[in-house]
Formats: C-alpha cells, structure tokens, sequence
C-alpha cells in the first residue's frame, strides 16, 4: 500500500501526509494534486480500543528490539486507529506479526 506526502513551502515548512493511497485512480489523484510517495515504512493499525493496548503494543515491539521511527494515534468512541512508522519494511513486517498477537482479544 503506497504511503504519499508532500511538502508545502509558506513562510513555514509544512508536511501534510495522505496515508493509505491505494488503487490506481486514488494513487494519479495524489500526484495531480501534489503528494508523491514517502519512503517511510508505515502500519496502519484500527480496532476496538482497551485499557492497556498502547502498552501492549508498544512492549511487543521494543521487547523484539525493533526502533519506532513514530506513532499517531486516536481513539474515537471505543475504536482507535494507529499509524507506525518503521525504519525498514523488515522491521514493519516484524511489528505486525507482533501487533497483531499483542491486539487479539483475550490478550493484555
């Protein structure tokens, strides 16, 4: 899934990002409208929200030893959504697998 940011340039730098740009029309309307594709590994994480699932995951993935380059989160009602960023696609392919255990019902 390809990730995509841009760079305005006002007085201040800016960075906006659009994350997750699938599909070939979605993919040429980013580039139409400016954003070309980041080279940031990302996971883009949602479920239903639980006390202690942030600790959850992020033990899984520093107790493996691997770097979170950054985290955005929200939590909306009782759902959340998360976007992790890795330093490599090896690293984001190691967290998943991780992830998905750390969320799975029943775990805390």
């Amino acid at each position: 899934m390809p990730k995509w940011a841009v760079l305005l340039i006002r007085r201040a730098l800016i960075r906006s990002e659009l994350y997750p740009v699938s599909g070939k029309k979605s993919a040429a309307a980013a580039q139409t409208a400016g954003f070309a594709p980041s080279s940031i590994s990302t996971l883009l994480v949602e479920g239903d929200n639980r006390p202690g699932l942030g600790h959850a995951i992020a033990k899984a993935v520093g107790d493996a030893g691997i770097n979170m380059s950054f985290v955005m989160a929200q939590v909306v009602g009782r759902r959340y959504s998360a976007v992790f960023g890795f330093e490599n696609e090896a690293d984001a392919s190691k967290a998943a697998t991780l992830i998905k255990r750390a969320t799975a019902r029943g775990k805390k």
